[in-house]
């Protein structure tokens, strides 16, 4: 069974370059940056073998960030892997025991798994003094990547299973603002130790080492550093931490198969009977009922849920170096951060209309149509959130005198966002969780595309806003003359860029229509 699953996990690699043309060029260039990233940390962690006192400090703080990414990042970035979704089996009759090894065998054949694997043999090198710090090192890493992964599934299992309510869509939310909060002061008082840094390191390493995130990592340290008894001590801690989290994971793997579920719809509002909800409250034209049904994904879907809940937190954070580093400019971004944030996110967004998108191409929806509606939602949050945060953050930073850089820096980089985002989603949609997975769900391969049209899609952006942040910038440095320019400037190029942008997609959608769903369902 194990074999098989490893087997079924790379073919479904393999069918990664069989899907579409820009899907292959996007893993490509994925794997081809990952691989120089990993390679060049891989040899900065061996070259720590030259002072085992430095290695003592910081490869047991590496390996517990290790750990702390494999579990945060899939949830808040790229998704947990699909094909290791445990409801996928529901209908075999594989032991629950086979089926849990069998998936954490499949999981070691996916790239994030390769590339920590890669980087543990960096780490092997440093702790490689003498033979049996060696062998410590190859066990003890082969445990702290097994726990990494095996922590990723379980915490992955039990967010999927949050968020089927909407009061634990709540919770997450709330949870990603605390991270937000608690990572901004940890940074600046990192920022500000200076000398102190390297007495910090030191502490907070001794620390980690005797916790269950460092007991795989400082274990080798202690055999090298001729101290055997803590060595071991460590390494049997960190087997049976193992244990235990493969244990839980296989619980919550034993209930999704038992009782498969998508993620629940019963309390997301979904009119009953003849009432069509939003559908019969916005006007009955074409561009009306696309507006209406974004809406509904707004409330319904998980999917937009969780970037709807997360992008009015985000500026937030910028408040946090204002008043625990004292930076007196971060205040001012939030307006034009949550602008940039509303037209970003619209980039990809037909990619979530999956196989659905058929109703508009049978029915003869415009493109006009199409591209207005889809933003209409976007323009109604936007027009509550960006004046509020343009206000609040000048207030704050009590610089009324850049009201209207900061306004017409927002408005420029909304207009932008909108006018990338209506031409992208047509030109290169890009993989995204099947309506009904896991939000926390991405296609497997999609991480190079993903990252290839998100850094398109800010640069972009950037880019056509490049005048009103010059103009804003010399506002900032005191030009009274740049201020106001920044905001003519910004309002208008935002409102005609933002036309012209829309205008452009709405062509490419009457041309591409056909493709553009053949695209997705490739994808």
């Amino acid at each position: 069974m194990v074999a098989h699953l490893v087997r079924l996990k790379l073919t479904l690699l393999r069918n990664i370059f069989r899907r579409s043309l820009a899907q292959a060029i996007g893993a490509v260039v994925g794997i081809v940056y990952f691989a120089v990233l990993v390679a060049g940390l891989a040899v900065i962690l061996a070259t720590f073998r030259a002072s085992l006192d430095a290695a003592r400090v910081v490869i047991p703080l590496a390996g517990a960030a290790g750990i702390i990414l494999w579990t945060v990042v899939p949830l808040f970035s790229f998704g947990s892997d699909p094909t290791l979704d445990p409801g996928r089996f529901a209908t075999f009759a594989v032991p629950h025991r086979d089926l849990a090894v069998g998936l954490l065998a499949a999981a070691l054949v996916g790239l994030p798994a390769i590339a920590s694997t890669v980087l543990s043999l960096g780490v092997v090198v440093a702790w490689s003094h003498t033979a049996l710090s060696t062998a410590v090192a190859v066990v003890a890493t082969a445990i702290g990547l097994l726990t990494a992964i095996t922590t990723s599934r379980w915490v992955s299992a039990i967010m999927t299973s949050a968020i089927s309510s909407r009061r634990g869509r709540d919770v997450v939310a709330v949870l990603g603002l605390l991270l937000l909060v608690v990572i901004g002061p940890a940074v600046s008082v990192v920022a500000n130790l200076g000398t102190d840094l390297r007495e910090l390191a030191t502490t907070a390493a001794g620390i980690v080492a005797w916790s269950p995130l460092g007991w795989a990592w400082a274990a080798p340290g202690d055999v090298a550093a001729g101290d055997l008894g803590n060595g071991i001590v460590r390494l049997l801690l960190a087997a049976g931490l193992l244990v235990v989290v493969f244990q839980l994971w296989s619980r919550v793997l034993r209930d999704e198969v038992d009782n498969p579920r998508a993620v629940s719809r019963t309390d997301s509002g979904a009119s009953l009977g003849d009432d069509l909800g939003l559908l019969a409250r916005l006007p009955g034209t074409p561009l009306g009922a696309v507006a209406a049904r974004v809406l509904t994904y707004w409330r319904r879907d998980p999917r937009y849920q969780i970037s709807m809940a997360m992008t009015p937190l985000v500026p937030l954070a910028l408040l946090v170096p204002f008043i625990a580093g004292d930076v007196p400019w971060t205040p001012l971004l939030m307006g034009p951060l949550v602008a940039f944030l509303l037209g970003w996110s619209e980039h990809n967004a037909v990619a979530y209309e999956s196989d659905a998108l058929w109703l508009h191409v049978v029915s003869g929806v415009s493109g006009r149509d199409d591209r207005r509606g889809r933003i209409v939602p976007a323009l109604l949050l936007a027009a509550v959130l960006v004046p509020v945060y343009v206000l609040v953050g000048v207030a704050v930073a009590r610089r009324w005198d850049l009201l209207p850089a900061v306004l017409g820096l927002s408005v420029g980089l909304l207009g932008s966002g909108y006018a990338v985002s209506s031409v992208m989603n047509v030109v290169l949609p890009y993989p995204v969780p099947e309506s009904g997975d896991s939000p926390f769900n991405a296609p497997p391969g999609a991480a190079g595309i993903t990252i290839a049209a998100q850094s398109l899609a800010s640069l972009a952006t950037i880019a056509l806003t490049a005048p009103t942040t010059l103009l804003a910038w010399l506002a900032w440095q005191g030009s009274a003359w740049a201020g106001w320019a920044a905001g003519l400037v910004g309002v208008c190029l935002g409102v005609v860029v933002g036309l012209v942008g829309v205008g452009a997609g709405a062509r490419l959608y009457d041309r591409r229509a056909p493709e553009l769903l053949s695209t997705l369902r490739r994808t």
